[in-house]
């Protein structure tokens, strides 16, 4: 798989592997990550909010970094963020309920997609050489990434009022006092969300920086949310995935007696028409349960190089 992707451009290189809760995201990434920590420093990250990972991590996991948020932890610690930021901006707040505000914060949608996107800023900070993250259901995922581009041009407009406020405040008192030095703390605050947010944009839509990994079953929701992520990718990040997985796939003689065959064999063909690097994962006898039983996948996957 790792020769497929051909994850180039540093530090770090970030991996995300993107697909519908139960189709093997969290085995993949934890695959990935092991097969890179064997060329350079790696840091797994799961932003699934299932924290499914944990089960492999009984014993560690050598050679590689791994961290897994938690989620209410982390919408309480971007409320604190958010409640100080109020209380310097806005000092007038402090005579009505600043509780109620926060908790409207805090309840408010798009707060788990607030999360995920400051950690995908903390990602390609790293100093890991390769980040693989294994990502949050795929509609929470596609939200994410939409974001940064949304509140690049969200900040834009907000900082084009400030910027007007603060030159009328400066006219008044130069008008009125005759000189006047103002530092906007208001001001200064969107011109750095603005920077970090454009950055993560360039970093999430250059294959330099990033490789998107999209992984499905053969079966028909999975393959429809396969099909929109390609689609979210193609025209919203202006990319297509290094690789797309078909994970479980049954052998033949099993799929025949299951009368699954021919839709299985459908769903193969139609990954192969994608013109993608793909790797097909057949499907195993027993459940994952260690980090040993991960690294048996090599035996068990074919990759198909376009």
């Amino acid at each position: 798989m790792i020769e497929a992707l051909k994850p180039v451009g540093c530090c770090p290189h970030v991996l995300l592997v993107i697909g519908k809760g139960g189709v093997g995201k969290t085995t993949i990434s934890l695959y990935l990550a092991r097969q890179l920590s064997k060329r350079g420093k790696t840091l797994l990250l799961s932003l699934d909010p299932a924290r499914h990972l944990r089960k492999y991590l009984a014993d560690g996991a050598p050679g590689m970094e791994v961290s897994l948020i938690s989620l209410e932890k982390e919408i309480e610690e971007i409320v604190s963020r958010h409640a100080d930021l109020l209380r310097s901006l806005m000092p007038s707040l402090s005579a009505f309920n600043l509780d109620e505000v926060m908790d409207i914060v805090r309840y408010s949608p798009g707060a788990e997609e607030e999360v995920f996107l400051r950690k995908l800023l903390s990602a390609y900070r790293s100093k890991n050489e390769y980040v693989v993250i294994d990502t949050p259901p795929t509609g929470v995922t596609l939200r994410t990434l939409a974001l940064s581009k949304l509140y690049v041009a969200w900040l834009d407009r907000l900082i084009q009022v400030r910027e007007r406020i603060v030159a009328l405040r400066y006219t008044i008192a130069r008008t009125t006092r005759g000189e006047a030095t103002i530092r906007d703390k208001a001001l200064e605050r969107l011109y750095q969300m603005r920077e970090e947010y454009s950055w993560l944009e360039r970093n999430l839509t250059s294959a330099e920086s990033t490789s998107y990994v999209l992984v499905t079953i053969p079966e028909p929701l999975p393959m429809y949310e396969m099909e929109e992520s390609l689609r979210f990718l193609r025209e919203r990040m202006k990319l297509k995935p290094k690789l797309v997985v078909l994970n479980r796939v049954l052998p033949e003689d099993v799929a025949m007696r299951l009368g699954l065959l021919e839709a299985q064999r459908r769903y193969l063909k139609h990954i192969e028409a994608l013109e993608i690097n793909h790797a097909v994962v057949e499907h195993l006898e027993r459940p994952l349960e260690a980090l040993e039983d991960v690294d048996e996948l090599e035996r068990k996957i074919k990759v198909v190089v376009k």
